[in-house]
C-alpha cells in the first residue's frame, strides 16, 4: 500500500484557505493534510478576525474571490448571506473552537454553511453589497470577508475528504522544524513531533513595529490597533489621539474612532505623510503587454531593468488610448498636501482616465517581475519609491476616503509628514515633526511590520529553519523562495520540502499580502506539493 503523502500548513488564516482551495480543486491522488493553527482566528487570521464593521476590503468583492479563475465566487457567496439572512436561516451548534470532532473545521468557522453568525448575518444584510456613496464598487465589510474565508475552507475541507484525503486541524504553535529522511520534522510548542513531507508556512503578517520604543506598563499606548473595536474602544473620546503611520492601518484607525463618536483631535503622522490613493470606479481591463510571458522573454535577453518595466507599461497604456500623463501627475503630486490630494482624488472616481486602474490590474503580474529586475533597481525602489507604488495599486474605497475627508474638513483630522520621534512626557507624549511638537493623549502604532518581516510569535520557528540551513534571510527582508513555487532557498539550492506564502516571501517577491496574488501563489504551491 502506498503511504499517503503528508503536507503541513504551518498557520491558518487567508492564506490557507486559499491553499485548501487549491488543492481541492487538483484532480490527483488523496494526501493527508495538517493545519497548525494555535490562535482563536483559525482561517480569517489577522487582517479577517472578527472587528467592526466600519472596517472594509480595499478591494472590490470581485477582485476578493479565493477560487482561482472564478472571480464571481465571492460575490455569489455575498448574495448568498443576504438571501440566508433574509430567510432567517440559523445555525447549527458547534464548539467554541470551530473544530470538527475529529479535528475538522467546523460550521463555526464555516458561516456560509449554516448561515454564518449573528454578526455575519447583520453584515451581510446591511453591507454585504454594500455600494460607497459613489457607486464605485461593493466593499464589504473586513470582518464579512473572514466569513467567507471560513465557509470556503468548510467547502474545501469537505471536498478533500470526499476524494478520500485526511484533514486535520491542530490548535498548537510549531516552535521547530527541520529537515529529516527527505522531508520534516515538526516540534509544537507542547512538545508534540510532526513528520511531514511538504512544509508550507502561512505565518501571516507580524504586528507593527514599535519604532519609537513606546511600550510599556503605562498605559496610553496601543501597540497593535487590531481589533479595533476592542483596543479602541477604551479611548476617552475627548483624547488627542496620535496615529503613528498614515498607510491603511492608520486609515482605519481614523475611521473607527470617527465610527465611534470621537471628539478629540486625530493625527495620522508618518515621515512622508502619504495617504492611500483613492480607488476609481472599476474597469475591466485584459493585459496585453505587461504579462508575465512578455517579461518572461524580455529576460532571456538578459535582466529586466526598471527602465524596460515602465516602457512595458507605457505600451500598455498606449494599447488602451492612454497616455502616461495621468501617472506621471499622481506621481508628482506625493508630496501635495495630503488633505489637498485627497480630495482631489475624490473628484476623480468617475475620471476617464484610465491610467491608475490599469497600473492597479499590472499588481498579481508584479510578483513575476519583480525577481527578474536587477539587484541595484530593486533596492533603488524599496528605499526611494516603494511609498510611492504602494499608495497608488493599493488604494482605499472611496467611501473611506469620503469619511476622512470629512473629518480634514471639520479640522478633527490632520495628516502630518516629517515625524522624526515620539516620546512618553508626564501627561502623555510628544511627537516631534518637522513642522513643530504635536502633544497627544494616546498614540496608536499603525506602523509597518518590522523589516525582517517575521511575526513574533514565529521567530523561533523561522530562526529553527535559519540553523538547519534550510532557509535564509533575503536582504530585503523576509526568507529567499524560488519564484516559480515558493520554495525556501539556501545559497542558491532550493529546499524541496519547505514552501512560503504571503509576508514572510517579502524582498524574494514585492507584493505579497493581496489576495489575488495570494491566490495565484496558492495555486503554484499546490501543484507543486501534490507532483512527483
Amino acid at each position: 500500500m502506498v503511504r499517503m503523502r503528508e503536507i503541513a500548513v504551518v498557520g491558518g488564516g487567508g492564506g490557507a484557505v486559499c491553499l485548501l482551495e487549491a488543492l481541492s480543486q487538483r484532480s490527483g491522488p488523496p494526501a493527508a493534510v495538517t493545519v497548525f493553527e494555535p490562535s482563536g482566528r483559525l482561517w480569517r487570521g489577522r487582517p479577517y478576525q472578527r472587528d467592526a464593521d466600519c472596517i472594509l476590503v480595499n478591494l472590490p468583492s470581485r477582485a476578493m474571490s479565493v477560487r482561482a479563475g472564478d472571480p464571481g465566487h465571492f460575490d455569489r457567496w455575498l448574495a448568498a448571506a443576504r438571501r440566508r439572512e433574509a430567510d432567517g436561516a440559523g445555525e447549527d451548534g458547534v464548539g467554541e473552537d470551530g473544530v470538527g470532532e475529529d479535528g475538522a473545521p467546523g460550521k463555526a468557522d464555516a458561516a456560509g454553511a449554516a448561515g454564518g453568525s449573528t454578526a455575519a448575518g447583520e453584515a451581510a444584510a446591511g453591507g454585504a453589497g454594500r455600494a460607497d456613496p459613489f457607486n464605485a464598487a461593493a466593499f464589504p465589510a473586513r470582518t464579512l470577508f473572514g466569513d467567507y474565508l471560513e465557509s470556503v475552507a468548510h467547502d474545501s475541507v469537505a471536498r478533500l475528504r470526499a476524494r478520500g484525503w485526511i484533514v486535520r486541524v491542530l490548535p498548537e504553535r510549531v516552535v521547530h522544524a527541520a529537515p529529516c529522511g527527505g522531508g520534516a520534522t515538526l516540534t509544537t510548542e507542547r512538545g508534540g513531533s510532526h513528520r511531514a513531507d511538504r512544509v508550507v508556512l502561512c505565518l501571516g503578517a507580524g504586528a507593527p513595529h514599535d519604532r519609537f520604543g513606546l511600550d510599556g506598563p503605562e498605559p496610553g499606548f496601543v501597540p497593535d490597533p487590531y481589533p479595533v473595536a476592542h483596543t479602541l474602544a477604551g479611548i476617552d473620546p475627548r483624547d488627542t489621539v496620535a496615529v503613528l503611520g498614515t498607510g491603511l492601518t492608520a486609515v482605519d484607525v481614523a475611521l473607527t474612532l470617527r465610527a465611534n463618536r470621537h471628539q478629540g483631535p486625530v493625527c495620522l503622522l508618518s515621515r512622508q505623510g502619504v495617504l492611500p490613493a483613492v480607488r476609481q470606479r472599476p474597469v475591466a481591463h485584459a493585459l496585453q503587454h505587461f504579462t508575465p510571458d512578455h517579461f518572461h522573454a524580455l529576460s532571456r535577453r538578459g535582466e529586466v531593468g526598471f527602465t524596460e518595466v515602465v516602457r512595458v507599461l507605457r505600451d500598455e497604456l498606449a494599447a488602451a488610448g492612454q497616455g502616461p500623463a495621468e501617472l506621471e501627475t499622481e506621481l508628482a503630486s506625493l508630496h501635495e498636501d495630503p488633505a489637498r490630494r485627497l480630495r482631489r482624488q475624490l473628484d476623480l472616481v468617475d475620471a476617464p482616465g484610465l491610467g491608475l486602474r490599469i497600473l492597479q490590474h499590472t499588481l498579481p503580474v508584479a510578483v513575476d517581475v519583480w525577481p527578474l529586475m536587477p539587484h541595484r533597481d530593486r533596492a533603488e525602489l524599496l528605499r526611494h519609491h516603494y511609498r510611492a507604488i504602494h499608495s497608488l495599486c493599493c488604494p482605499m474605497p472611496p467611501s473611506t476616503a469620503a469619511h476622512l475627508s470629512a473629518m480634514s474638513d471639520a479640522g478633527q483630522l490632520r495628516i502630518v509628514r516629517g515625524l522624526h520621534n515620539v516620546s512618553r512626557t508626564g501627561r502623555g507624549f510628544s511627537a516631534v515633526t518637522r513642522d513643530g511638537r504635536i502633544d497627544a493623549d494616546t498614540v496608536v502604532n499603525a506602523t509597518s511590520v518590522a523589516a525582517h518581516r517575521v511575526p513574533t510569535a514565529a521567530a523561533p520557528l523561522v530562526q529553527s529553519l535559519i540553523t538547519a540551513s534550510a532557509a535564509s534571510v533575503h536582504p530585503h527582508g523576509g526568507l529567499r523562495v524560488r519564484r516559480e513555487t515558493s520554495q525556501l532557498v539556501v545559497n542558491g539550492t532550493t529546499q524541496q520540502c519547505f514552501y512560503a506564502l504571503g509576508d514572510l516571501t517579502f524582498g524574494s517577491l514585492f507584493i505579497t499580502a493581496a489576495i489575488p496574488v495570494i491566490v495565484k501563489l496558492a495555486q503554484e504551491i499546490s501543484r507543486d506539493v501534490t507532483g512527483p
